[in-house]
């Protein structure tokens, strides 16, 4: 027979399981309510942290530029004509009037000589008037004299006035035929001056068919070809004085102000890792109207790369250096309606701070007052994230 006192703790057990059973749900969202309570109101927060040290900062303007040349030119023949020799190509270097192309000169060259021969014609012509000329001063000087002896006898009485008539008109002929000769040999120096004229023209339209290098530089460009016909102004190649490259960078309208002739810059070329020393070597005076924008030239101190014109380039231009400063990251800012603040230990905890800044440079920003050296600078472990004032902090 079974024992009551055996069968009285059997019963205690189930009920026990019971309770256990209908318990043990709301056990499981108490552990999971006291575990969501520790997290958000007592478990440390992540936090990134840097601390408030002295070190250098460099305000620096920044600008998108490109590469130039300061001297650069589009070259060109200034008259209509057939390429028939080209004599440089793209990327030679070429020094100051070395022949770099040629316009087809046989029509030129064939007027040249007709010019040529017009001149030798009327110096020929001009020669045989010499001495006609010569010729027709001998005649009137004979006329005269023998109208001179016809007056002596006509006034003695001796010879009749026909006589002395047809002497006096001999020397109107001869006075008349002079006139004439002088009269060609002053059109012949004319025609003389236009032949020589003409033959100068040929002349320099076959120099001006061929073109020069304007100054030592590089070929950039060759945009025509052997056979192709050329017209006034239209470029043939174009030339860049690699010695004198620049970079042309666009800077917000707002540090105007603040650009002087020389100031310290850095230029930074695609796919160069190391930046670039150089110098601001003109500000202009008239900004873009349609970006506001500045185009300031930078110039390098030293190229030590092949560039390639119109290439592009980042510029940083040092506005200001603060040597020795107190600093804190700028990454470490954050910002609400009030304006700027900090997160920062206190006694393990997190505090807010409202720091005066002064210089900005590209990493770190100078603290004048609100935060003290070496002062741990509190900033959330994710972007968007957040550190709520008073509670622990752990870095992350």
């Amino acid at each position: 027979m079974p024992d009551p006192e055996d069968s009285t703790w059997a019963m205690r057990a189930r009920r026990l399981g019971s309770l256990a059973a209908r318990a043990a749900p709301w056990a499981v969202l108490l552990a999971v309510g006291l575990a969501l309570a520790w997290s958000r109101l007592l478990a440390p927060l992540p936090a990134r942290v840097a601390r408030v040290e002295r070190g250098p900062i460099v305000e620096e303007a920044f600008g998108r530029g490109t590469i130039e040349s300061r001297r650069e030119a589009a070259v060109g023949f200034d008259l209509v004509g057939r390429v028939s020799e080209l004599l440089v190509a793209e990327g030679q270097r070429v020094t100051l009037g070395q022949e770099l192309a040629r316009l087809e000169t046989t029509q030129a060259q064939a007027e040249l000589r007709s010019a040529q021969l017009n001149v030798s014609a009327a110096r020929a012509s001009l020669k045989r008037l010499a001495a006609d000329e010569e010729r027709a001063r001998t005649l009137l000087v004979a006329a005269e004299r023998e109208a001179t002896r016809a007056q002596v006898l006509f006034a003695a009485g001796t010879l009749p006035t026909q006589q002395r008539d047809e002497a006096s008109d001999r020397v109107r002929l001869a006075r008349a035929e002079l006139d004439r000769v002088l009269a060609q040999r002053s059109e012949a120096v004319r025609g003389i001056d236009v032949a020589s004229g003409g033959a100068e023209q040929r002349k320099v339209m076959l120099v001006r068919a061929t073109l020069l290098a304007p100054f030592d530089g590089v070929v950039t460009r060759r945009l025509r070809e052997p056979g192709d016909t050329v017209a006034v102004g239209s470029t043939v190649l174009r030339i860049a004085d690699t010695a004198q490259v620049r970079v042309l960078a666009a800077l917000d309208e707002t540090v105007l102000p603040r650009l002087e002739p020389d100031q310290p810059a850095s230029i930074v070329f695609p796919g160069t890792p190391a930046p670039l020393p150089g110098r601001v070597s003109f500000i202009p005076w008239e900004a873009d109207r349609q970006t506001h924008e500045i185009a300031v030239e930078v110039a390098p101190e030293r190229l030590e790369r092949r560039v390639a014109i119109g290439q592009r380039a980042d510029v940083r231009v040092e506005l200001r250096r603060v040597p020795d400063a107190l600093r804190v990251p700028t990454s470490m800012l954050l910002h609400d309606a009030a304006g700027v603040f900090v997160h920062v230990d206190r006694g393990g905890r997190i505090a807010t701070a409202r720091p005066e800044l002064g210089a900005r440079g590209a990493e770190h920003v100078e603290v004048l007052a609100g935060l003290a050296e070496g002062d741990l600078v509190l900033a959330p472990e994710r972007a968007g994230g957040g550190l709520t004032p008073g509670r622990r902090w752990v870095a992350r």
